[in-house]
């Protein structure tokens, strides 16, 4: 018999409770089993580890009722159509059972937010695929005997007081084995106010839209905050940044965009266009360092300015498209927080201008539009889902 890496209390780390409860004996040992079946040897123990307990969760979450791998799934069918990024759920997907395909997302899922990868992890790697198979041997047949864990069930349908509440939300928003991953590298900096500003998990949901996949009910609307109002603008912005598309829409024959090659353009376009006044405080002096420039308006909220990345957008308006270079970078765009603003990436995707964009190294797969949103969705979180 091999020795236990994996003990109760590892366990319990992933959990909301510090009482041990019935189900946790079964579930540790199954962790262990995993544990012993991952073929990662290149990667720390602790990783393996950590996949091994995700992996024993997800069995968890299914046969409980838990509802975060469904919510997950459900949300990602809403918005592009399929159940799972990247792997298709054919006809032998089962929803409500384990499917190797979810082992794979999990385990991609996990690895690339873990850091641990040299680069950009691909989803089709074969290890990702193979220790997929590991574990659903070990899952396919655990599922018929794994017992439910009672506190799970429908945890999310209510809450006792305003201390349960809280505690709900700090475990949903970055200790679960589906939000862990995605919140690792920031969890210990994020105030507890700011949990509900702060997208989560793979998709980069708001708690609140959590809350409203796992239960929907109105008792959570009592909770202070959770419910994100829309920011309100104050009237003299508002007819600040109307003016501002007006002169942009006017000077550019009805486009919203444009491509500036170098600072002079841009100044010019500022004074000229925008009717900004052509002094230092006005003119972006800043900029200058900067090779080209893209600029983006909107009625309600005004303009946002991009750099330096003209030459991977494949717009038939933008003189300084570069295909090699567009090649090398596009993708970065999706991955790399603050390199272009979210608004202005959206459109870049529905629009499909990002043509170039590959992950590194994948020949075999090209990136649909919406692989394309969901990886800038599961890279950037706020980056993407902030205004």
């Amino acid at each position: 018999m091999k020795a236990k890496t994996i003990y109760t209390k590892d366990w319990l780390q992933i959990h909301p409770y510090t009482a041990i409860q019935p189900s946790d004996a079964y579930f540790t040992a199954l962790a262990n089993r995993l544990f012993n079946a991952c073929i990662l040897r290149g990667l720390p123990e602790s990783f393996r580890k950590k996949l091994a307990l995700y992996a024993a969760a997800y069995l968890e979450d299914k046969v409980s009722g838990l509802g975060l791998w469904k919510s997950f799934t459900t949300e990602h069918q809403k918005l592009y159509g399929s159940m799972l990024p990247f792997y298709p759920a054919d006809s032998g997907y089962y929803p409500d059972e384990v499917n190797e395909a979810d082992l794979r997302f999990l385990i991609w899922n996990a690895w690339q937010k873990s850091g641990l990868a040299p680069h950009y992890l691909s989803p089709y790697a074969s290890q990702v695929s193979e220790q997929a198979s590991a574990f659903y041997a070990l899952l396919d047949k655990a599922y018929e005997e794994a017992p439910e864990n009672d506190i799970l069930t429908g945890y999310f349908d209510t809450f006792e007081n305003e201390a349960d509440a809280e505690h709900k939300l700090t475990w949903l928003f970055g200790h679960t084995y589906l939000t862990e991953p995605s919140m690792y590298p920031y969890i210990t900096h994020i105030a507890p106010s700011d949990r509900f500003i702060m997208p989560t998990g793979p998709l980069a949901l708001f708690l609140y839209e959590w809350i409203e996949l796992l239960s929907g009910k109105p008792c959570w609307k009592q909770v202070r905050g959770l419910y994100l109002k829309e920011p309100e603008i104050p009237s003299h912005i508002l007819e600040t940044n109307k003016n501002i598309y007006q002169n942009f829409t006017q000077g550019t024959e009805g486009k919203h965009m444009v491509y500036l090659n170098g600072y002079g353009e841009l100044k010019d376009f500022l004074v000229r266009t925008l009717k900004w006044q052509d002094d230092e405080s006005h003119t972006l002096p800043q900029m200058k360092a900067h090779r080209n420039f893209i600029l983006m308006s909107n009625p309600r909220k005004g303009i946002l300015l991009a750099k330096d990345i003209c030459e991977y957008i494949a717009d038939r308006d933008n003189p300084m498209y570069n295909h090699e270079k567009a090649q090398a970078n596009a993708f970065r765009l999706l991955t790399e927080e603050t390199l272009c603003p979210p608004d202005l990436l959206i459109y870049c995707i529905e629009k499909g201008l990002l043509p170039d964009a590959s992950i590194p190294g994948e020949t075999e797969h090209a990136l649909t539009r919406a692989d394309m949103d969901f990886i800038a969705r599961h890279a950037l979180l706020y980056y993407y889902r902030g205004d």
